[in-house]
Formats: structure tokens, C-alpha cells, sequence
């Protein structure tokens, strides 16, 4: 049949036809994954709790591929290692833009490995999503490229203040990471203190790779603060808490959302009923939310135990796949022109709100406290 068809065809529609039909004969080929970034720690102090988000990410991208990916192509998250050292971020991203293979980051961790990476981020136009950091300079001014989901720091350390003299307190210490998370957060411990017009509370500064909280003990105790906020690592407020009632002294003891994990309640362990951890998402337990239900259903099927961490890496990668979605072509502006298009977006009671000039995700803040056996209650 086809050689009588040759009387009829070109000879260019001849070639085509050949074409279509070796094509047809060979099997398909897998079109080529679209790779997501992050870069953080996976070793050291941070990474069992880094750990928690990048799970919690990876559950929604499993059920996202699952349903055939986007556009036939499945999206990965690959995780490099930068140690919790901010130069060897910036390294990381150099080779990921040397290599031609960088689309967005997906939760990059830490303040100061976020504050190296913005120089870095802007000249080459990259998306960043769900930053796991409340530094105030994620979104004020806005950065074109980066879509926070979450409340600042300085908000959470605000609102614990306000919170606690609304009952009454007035003395507080803080235990300082001394990088620029603890700067950063220092700035809201300030303003609100001077507007509360409370004496200015004792600070210990402590270097926040490493959970040796000794001199900073030695140093707050003598204040006998009746708060002291924990503007540190996982690993060194539990150390720190550990110290303190090992010293009998009483106080209650306040941490911000980089402590929202489970390995900040079991580095607790008998000493985590009591203490208040800041929240910038919605329960991910009580089902009050799509969102949570949703979650839920997914670390269920996973065989994950569901935390705040993960939460927050979930609905971070949920904008993520949302954006791709969206986006006229699966690329760096493709995906920026995406995501800052939604306007007012809905992640399922999580609400965010992008728009040219606008980054300002999310400003819900709520207090949680750790109850009888390791549970938040709100």
C-alpha cells in the first residue's frame, strides 16, 4: 500500500511518512524530569529538622507524579548539602548555575545561606519558594523572585511578647543565635519591648551550629527572667531548657517556628510539657483546614508522622507544582511570571498573596504549647 502511495506523495511527505512510522515502532521515551533545588543542611544541628520539610515536600511531588506528573513529566527534588555554612551555599548555587540544570529553589534553609544566595538568586533571575526562614528581608522590600509562605520572625517574636505581658510578664532573657537569624529577630524583640515600654531583657548569644549553651546558662540564669525566648537551633534551646531546669530554676520558655519539628520535642524529652513554640501555619493535626486534611491523608499513605516542619515543606511544594502548572513554559521566568500571577491564592485555608510588587505571603502567627506526651496544642 505504501508503494502505490508513493505515486501520490512527495517526495518530502514520503520522508515524513517513513519518520512517523520508525517513530511509532520504537517505544516511547520518557520525557525528561523537571528537577526542583534545595539547598540546606543535611549534617549537622539542623538536619534532622531540615530533614522533616524536605519529606513533607516530597509527599505532595509523589502524588502529584503519581497522577502523571506535569505535562507527562515527573517532578524531583533533589537536596544538596551545604553543611549550614553560607559560603558553601553560594558555592552549591554556582555550580547548579554552571551546570544549566537550575529551575527554582524549594526550601532553602537557614538565614544566613538565605542572605547569601539573594545576590546570587537576582542577577540570574531564579525562583525561590518557600523559604524556611522569617528573616524580614524575604519580603520587605518584595523580591521579584522569591515567594515566602509564611509570617517574619520578627512578627512571631512580636506577638510572643505582646502575648505574654497581656498576662502579666515583664521580665524576659533571650537566648541569641549570633548570626543573622538572631539579628534579624533582635529587631522585633526591640520594638516591641520599647512600645511595651518593659525593661530591656538580658541577652546571651550563643553560636547557633553547635548546642554548647553552657556560658549562656551561666550568664541568664542570675536574671531570673519569668520568659526567656529562645531565638536558636533546635538542638541548642532544648540543651538550653535541659540546663535550666537541671539548675531547679523555673521560667517559661518560648521558641520561634524554626523549632516547629519533632526533633525539637524529642531533644526536649521530659522537659517539653510547657514549652511555647511560635506557629506560622494552621494546625496540620486537627484537620481545621483542606489543607491539614489533605496533608494528613498523604503522610498517612506515606507511613510519615505528620509535624509542622512537614507541613510547611508540603504546601510549599503545592505552590511549587501550582506554579508549574500555570506557567506558559516550564522555565525560571516561566515560573515567576506563574506564581506572581495568582494574586490572592488559596492553598486549602492558607492563604498567601503575590502580585507584581507584592510578596507578602502570609502573616498568620498563632502560639502552640507542648502538651502530655509531645503533642501541640493550640
Amino acid at each position: 500500500m505504501l508503494h502505490h502511495a508513493r505515486g501520490l506523495l512527495s517526495p518530502l511527505s514520503v520522508l515524513l511518512l517513513g519518520l512517523l512510522l520508525a517513530a511509532l515502532g520504537r517505544p516511547a521515551q520518557a520525557q525528561e524530569s523537571l528537577t526542583l533545588h534545595h539547598i540546606g543542611p543535611l549534617t549537622g544541628v539542623l538536619a534532622a529538622s531540615n530533614a522533616e520539610a524536605l519529606e513533607g515536600a516530597r509527599l505532595h511531588l509523589d502524588a502529584v507524579n503519581a497522577r502523571g506528573g506535569i505535562g507527562g513529566r515527573r517532578v524531583v527534588l533533589e537536596a544538596l548539602d551545604d553543611g549550614q555554612d553560607p559560603k558553601r551555599s553560594a558555592e552549591i548555587f554556582g555550580q547548579l548555575q554552571a551546570s544549566g540544570r537550575l529551575l527554582a529553589l524549594l526550601l532553602p534553609r537557614t538565614t544566613p545561606s538565605f542572605e547569601a544566595l539573594m545576590p546570587l538568586v537576582a542577577r540570574h533571575g531564579v525562583p525561590v519558594i518557600g523559604p524556611q526562614t522569617g528573616v524580614a528581608t524575604a519580603n520587605q522590600p518584595p523580591r521579584r523572585e522569591v515567594f515566602t509562605l509564611r509570617a517574619s520572625y520578627q512578627r512571631e517574636a512580636e506577638v510572643a511578647i505582646r502575648q505574654q505581658h497581656s498576662i502579666g510578664v515583664r521580665r524576659f532573657a533571650v537566648l541569641l543565635a549570633d548570626d543573622a537569624f538572631g539579628r534579624d529577630v533582635l529587631e522585633g524583640i526591640d520594638r516591641a519591648v520599647k512600645a511595651l515600654e518593659l525593661p530591656a531583657p538580658a541577652i546571651a548569644r550563643i553560636d547557633n551550629r553547635k548546642p554548647d549553651v553552657a556560658p549562656a546558662l551561666a550568664a541568664l540564669q542570675p536574671q531570673a527572667p519569668q520568659v526567656v525566648l529562645l531565638i536558636a537551633s533546635s538542638k541548642a534551646s532544648a540543651a538550653f531548657v535541659a540546663g535550666w531546669r537541671a539548675a531547679g530554676r523555673s521560667a517559661t520558655f518560648i521558641s520561634l517556628s524554626n523549632t516547629s519539628n519533632t526533633d525539637y520535642v524529642q531533644a526536649l524529652g521530659e522537659h517539653s510539657r510547657g514549652a511555647i513554640v511560635m506557629q506560622v501555619m494552621h494546625s496540620p493535626f486537627s484537620g481545621g483546614t483542606a489543607l491539614a486534611r489533605e496533608y494528613a491523608a498523604a503522610a498517612q499513605r506515606g507511613g510519615k508522622i505528620p509535624s509542622y516542619a512537614s507541613f510547611y515543606g508540603y504546601a510549599s511544594a503545592r505552590l511549587a507544582i501550582l506554579g508549574l502548572q500555570r506557567a506558559p513554559q516550564p522555565t525560571r521566568a516561566g515560573l515567576i511570571q506563574a506564581l506572581e500571577g495568582l494574586g490572592e491564592v488559596d492553598l486549602g485555608g492558607h492563604r498567601l498573596r503575590y502580585g507584581p510588587g507584592e510578596r507578602s505571603g502570609s502573616s498568620f502567627v498563632e502560639p502552640t504549647i507542648i502538651t502530655h506526651g509531645g503533642k501541640f496544642m493550640r
